[in-house]
């Protein structure tokens, strides 16, 4: 494993940093001033109950949801950043704005693939489109991203002609060849059958020991454990704990953690097998 302790990240200046984060949907406040730092090389897993706020959260990461309120930066420069009073602090310009979220690629629980475009198809769209390069070098970087995953061989299939394991592979790949510094990961399992889940939990592995930081909204608590550097527990919309995955996981101090993770001991006896191929 490649990716770097908690206090050897904390030596770095964080990737992301993220201050007094709050989202409101109406009345209701789901996020209620988030603060996290995220560190080259780590990978950072979010836990929660359902509504505690994780995939919200994740999403205004990249701005696929507006904050309310805060400030979000990302290598430095800030992306979003706004006053509870809805005041303005920064002028983004949104090529810029756009520019750093081109860096940051996300894989989606529903894997979004395009229907209408064959599996090589997809994984080189973003580059075509956004980036603009040719379609020589992209096609020869797709096709060493789909072998990376293990979907070489169906580069010429259709998505309806994939498994959900498959397809959320195909998806990885996708995100891989934007050239991001960082992949943001919204429970990418919890759409696939038990015996798929395994093959898209391997690619992340694989990932992970290669360096790539990462953000993963999860609920499979063995691959916090075993391949997460952090942790960080989500609840009402606050954080509640977060820590290495043994403290967290292993020692919860906070009662809700403490619940939400009972069923942890069965679920890593599940994931050993796994992590250690």
């Amino acid at each position: 494993m490649t990716a770097p302790t908690q206090s050897a990240a904390a030596t770095a200046a964080p990737l992301v940093r993220i201050r007094n984060i709050r989202k409101s949907f109406g009345a209701h406040e789901v996020l209620k001033g988030i603060d996290l730092d995220v560190y080259p090389g780590e990978v950072v897993a979010l836990l929660g109950s359902s509504g505690s706020g994780k995939t919200t959260l994740l999403r205004c990461v990249n701005l696929l949801e507006q904050p309310t309120s805060g400030r979000i930066a990302i290598g430095g420069k800030p992306i979003y950043d706004r006053s509870p009073d809805g005041r303005d602090n920064a002028r983004l310009r949104a090529r810029d704005v756009a520019a750093m979220r081109s860096r940051v690629g996300m894989v989606f629980q529903q894997f979004n693939l395009f229907p209408h475009m064959n599996v090589l198809a997809n994984v080189m769209e973003g580059p075509r489109t956004v980036l603009k390069e040719d379609d020589r070098t992209n096609r020869t970087r797709a096709m060493e991203l789909l072998a990376k995953v293990g979907m070489a061989d169906f580069a010429d299939r259709m998505p309806t002609r994939l498994s959900g394991g498959q397809k959320q592979r195909v998806s990885i790949a996708r995100a891989l060849n934007m050239r991001p510094t960082m992949m943001l990961f919204d429970e990418p399992t919890s759409a696939l059958d038990p015996e798929l889940v395994g093959e898209v939990l391997n690619t992340m592995i694989g990932l992970a020991r290669e360096g790539m930081t990462m953000l993963v909204v999860t609920h499979e608590l063995g691959f916090a454990l075993e391949v997460a550097t952090r942790v960080v527990f989500l609840d009402q919309g606050a954080i509640a704990a977060q820590g290495t995955p043994q403290q967290v996981l292993l020692h919860p101090e906070n009662e809700r953690v403490r619940t939400f993770v009972n069923r942890f001991h069965a679920t890593a006896e599940l994931m050993r097998p796994l992590l250690a191929t």
